[in-house]
């Protein structure tokens, strides 16, 4: 009998293991089976357009299942693209001040609610938290916080940010939006020295090389001119249009005309039609007319562009004073429809412009309007 005792004890054991397991997976599949009720209960009184007691209902779950933390971010996306700030809002809020949650949807929470502040206006609120996602070395926040302090102005909180924390900005556009904080302190504080900073940002930038030589210019300082605007050009040629006039007149009052020449000739592999204009220029001055035309013509050939054309028909003309007056009146057509045609471009979104502008009025990118290319371009 004692032995029959001790033989069943192991089935007594494995009996009640089971038992146990079976109670907890029964009693986790009753809970997850009451969540799944309350959610689809939740949802009911949204799809029946009974949005404060669907939010309240669904907010409640927050005490039931704090790892559903990706159901409320996404529903409060939801709230946000329907212009539901104050509940996208309130949701973020609430999911913060969630005891358990993970550094990472803390995280997450965080940047999230600061875009819902800055579409809501309350752009202090906004700025507390990036700072916090900055300070944590966050790289998803640089861009929402850049964006605000562009759209505040505060050049010198982005500037102070940068140098608190200059190993997070490895992008190109990021490094772009810095370099023209310091343009736009330096020309607010009358301090132009402040732009040669951006030197140490990792990626080469426009508006500090146009900017200095810029200065320069109106200085009347043509060697320092030259010197900031040939880097610039010989790093980004397709941004000439810009300035090439106001270089060309540097190297003339220097009596340099002939080294500008140079530069125009180093240029021409990846200059667009205004560097190869300007290449026939110089012929002209040489008195090589023909050679400037074959030139042109060969080049428009492979490239078709309507201001090299309006370009090609005056030397055409003043080659053959028999059709002079007949190309001066087709290339006034032509210039009447350069005219229409926008003179800068956003490389980023497209967005087209008469003026430019360092910051695109469009997608708010620095630098990212240059000007235009193809068969209307430059």
């Amino acid at each position: 009998m004692i032995e029959l005792l001790f033989l069943l004890l192991p089935v007594a054991a494995a009996y009640g293991y089971v038992m146990g397991k079976n109670s907890a997976k029964n009693q986790a599949h009753e809970q997850s089976r009451q969540i799944t009720s309350q959610y689809s209960k939740g949802l009911k009184f949204l799809l029946d357009r009974e949005e404060d007691q669907g939010l309240e209902h669904l907010i409640q779950l927050l005490e039931v299942s704090a790892d559903s933390v990706e159901h409320y971010l996404t529903l409060a996306t939801l709230f946000r693209k329907r212009g539901e700030l104050d509940r996208a809002i309130k949701i973020h809020e609430l999911l913060l001040n969630q005891p358990n949650l993970s550094d990472v949807n803390t995280e997450s929470c965080r940047l999230e609610l600061a875009k819902d502040y800055i579409l809501a206006g309350l752009l202090d609120s906004a700025e507390e938290h990036l700072i916090v996602l900055v300070k944590n070395a966050n790289k998803e926040s640089l861009d929402p916080i850049i964006n605000l302090y562009s759209q505040m102005r505060e050049w010198h909180k982005g500037i102070s940010m940068y140098e608190a924390h200059s190993d997070l900005f490895t992008k190109p556009q990021h490094c772009a939006a810095v370099a023209n904080f310091y343009c736009e302190a330096a020309l607010a504080d009358k301090t132009p020295k402040l732009m040669e900073k951006t030197s140490a940002l990792e990626h080469k930038t426009i508006r500090p090389l146009y900017e200095l030589g810029k200065d320069a210019f109106e200085q009347h300082d043509y060697v320092k001119a030259i010197y900031y605007w040939r880097k610039l050009v010989s790093s980004f040629t397709h941004t000439a249009p810009i300035y090439i006039a106001q270089l060309e007149e540097s190297y003339t009052q220097l009596n340099l005309t002939e080294q500008f020449n140079e530069l125009i000739i180093e240029l021409l592999p990846k200059g667009g039609v205004l560097i190869r204009i300007k290449h026939c220029q110089a012929l002209l001055t040489k008195g090589e007319q023909q050679q400037a035309i074959d030139f042109l013509t060969d080049s428009l050939k492979r490239e078709p562009s309507i201001r090299g054309f309006s370009f090609l028909l005056q030397l055409l003309g003043n080659s053959n004073n028999r059709i002079h007056a007949v190309l001066a009146e087709v290339d006034k057509l032509v210039q009447s429809y350069i005219a229409t045609k926008p003179e800068y471009q956003c490389r980023h979104c497209g967005f087209t412009s008469h003026t430019l502008y360092w910051i695109c009025p469009s997608c708010k990118h620095w630098e990212s309007i240059a000007p235009s290319k193809g068969l209307d371009g430059y």
